[in-house]
């Protein structure tokens, strides 16, 4: 295995290093003749001027191998472009274009070519954000951009003859279309478009697919000189391909440095000493405006001493002014709910007084008349106990609502509602109001009495709001269930709704809709005070409508959410 590596390497070595036999007459044609090579200026990387006059790039280098392996005299003529190269061949002003691309629409009249010593895809660039394009047809009705008369312009017009390209005169003019949008794309050779993408810092742009076309780079020669290109042929065969690499190589990874521009160099020079000055000019005037500053933050921060000794004084005093509103409007919230608690006492009362009244006076009549029965007298009796006995538990239900509870509880919530029902019941029955109620069993643990307050002074509202509504109309639902780990309980009425312009404000202190004889504006602040500080609620109100009994109703609806735990 060895010894056939060996021989290998040494086979190797003896053809990249082998040298062109040439005829009498061929060696006598090379030594009479100075050749006139046509170099475009700027078709980076293959071919272009460099800074100082000579012909750099691929096809470059890769032409001066051919011409070490020749022995050939030439003479460099440099032109603007592809077009200018092959006018200039015709006209026998050039002899050699080292870097051009075969196609059947080229005119070969007036030149032969040689056998292809580099094969690169044609690729399409566009804009960064574009999808990758597998083939020409993809964009075939878009606008493409192409170097006029480039071989890649050539090899598209032979299968798109009816497409009305866009022509450019060197690369970057295509790729500034693309760029400015006047193009959807531009077609080249593609170390071409990655060559000049970096070159120009064009970072919007990027090579998107390839056309499907590869652009065979061959050596041109005008007929007067064919002679050479068997000669060619052989130099092309003889050189190392490890030699062509490394020169692709090397123009892949070419880093781009911008020549030393001394007037430039001047300026900036220039402008850092009138920089320095200003600097220095600054940083001089800053100083004696420091010690200014500086006395004036002095003065100033006195003055901030005496504001601060006073200014907690004054934070103190407004607190104190605020917890006395708030402990006024809580007095007043109470004595609200003690007038309304006494009018619905005294109702409940009405009525077995009543009773007690009317069983008194005919019992004593009875006995006048001697017409009173001892077992009459003893039904009397019973019927007057009873009354008495519901006089007293309502005593006690009312007692029990104004008690002072600071324990939080585990309680029914569906019972307590109940209770706030019964509280309110001569309202409710006295005005007809319709109660419709969807409840569950759901337990909290948290203040009942403050919970209950909050339901009458909802239902209080409900209830000033249906009483002048027609008889058939007045309805207050009760939905309670548990949604997310909260209990929620909605309350809506059939009472026509809040005004829009004023719903966002009915929470405030002292805000009411009814005349001032009516209401205090303090029950519902008093309401969303107790839910968020007290129960870790929320409490909400929108306006709805909805359908009831084959009715539709609009009406405002107040939404207690309370966390279960």
């Amino acid at each position: 295995m060895r010894l056939f590596f060996l021989i290998l390497l040494f086979f190797n070595f003896v053809y990249s290093s082998q040298e062109i036999a040439f005829s009498n007459s061929s060696k006598e044609y090379i030594d009479k003749n100075i050749f006139n090579i046509a170099i475009t200026k700027n078709w980076y990387p293959f071919s272009f001027r460099g800074d100082k006059g000579e012909a750099s790039g691929i096809s470059s280098e890769y032409w001066d191998l051919v011409v070490q392996k020749l022995g050939l005299k030439t003479n460099n003529i440099f032109y603007d472009s592809f077009y200018d190269q092959l006018e200039a061949l015709k006209a026998g002003k050039s002899d050699i274009i080292f870097s051009a691309g075969d196609s059947s629409t080229l005119n070969r009249s007036f030149a032969t070519f040689s056998k292809e010593y580099l094969i690169f895809p044609i690729s399409i660039a566009t804009k960064k954000d574009e999808n990758f394009i597998e083939s020409f047809n993809e964009i075939k009705d878009k606008k493409i951009a192409v170097g006029n008369n480039f071989t890649s312009h050539n090899i598209l017009k032979e299968h798109y003859s009816n497409i009305d390209f866009i022509l450019v005169d060197n690369p970057k003019s295509g790729l500034e279309k693309v760029l400015n949008d006047e193009a959807f794309a531009y077609i080249d050779v593609k170390p071409v478009l990655t060559y000049n993408i970096a070159k120009f810092e064009f970072d919007e742009l990027k090579v998107s697919g390839n056309s499907g076309f590869n652009y065979l780079l061959k050596i041109m020669v005008r007929n007067e000189h064919k002679e050479l290109i068997p000669l060619i042929n052989q130099a092309i065969d003889s050189i190392d391909k490890k030699e062509l690499d490394e020169i692709v190589l090397k123009w892949n990874n070419v880093q781009f440095q911008s020549f030393i521009d001394y007037k430039t160099i001047l300026f900036l020079v220039v402008i850092i000493f009138l920089g320095t000055l200003a600097f220095t000019h600054r940083n001089v005037t800053l100083n004696i405006l420091n010690k200014k500053l500086l006395k004036t933050v002095e003065d100033k921060t006195k003055e901030l001493q005496n504001l601060n000794k006073n200014l907690q004084n004054m934070v103190n005093a407004k607190t104190n002014e605020l917890l006395e509103k708030d402990a006024i409007i809580n007095q007043q919230s109470k004595m609200a709910a003690m007038g309304e608690m006494l009018e619905n006492i005294a109702h409940q009362w009405r009525q077995p007084l009543s009773i007690i009244s009317t069983i008194v006076t005919s019992m004593k009549l009875k006995k006048e008349l001697g017409m009173l029965q001892d077992d009459e007298f003893v039904r009397n009796m019973d019927m007057i106990n009873k009354s008495s006995q519901h006089l007293s538990n309502t005593i006690d239900d009312f007692r029990n609502f104004f008690k002072v509870e600071k324990e939080s509880i585990e309680f029914d919530i569906s019972k307590s509602i109940e209770k706030a029902i019964y509280l309110l019941s001569s309202r409710i029955e006295n005005h007809d109001i319709k109660i419709v109620q969807n409840l569950s069993t759901v337990y909290i643990t948290s203040y009942e009495n403050e919970f209950i307050q909050v339901l009458i002074n909802i239902l209080n509202n409900s209830i000033d709001i249906l009483k002048d509504k027609n008889q058939n109309d007045r309805y207050i639902f009760l939905d309670l269930y548990t949604k997310n780990q909260n209990v929620v309980l909605k309350i809506k009425d059939s009472g026509g709704g809040i005004d829009n312009s004023l719903i966002s404000r009915i929470f405030e202190p002292y805000f009411t809709t009814k005349y001032k004889s009516q209401g205090t504006g303090i029950g519902l602040y008093m309401s969303i005070e107790i839910i968020s500080k007290h129960l870790n609620g929320e409490l909400t109100v929108t306006n709805q409508e909805f359908s009831y009994k084959n009715s539709s109703f609009i009406g405002a609806e107040f939404t207690i959410k309370i966390p279960i735990r």
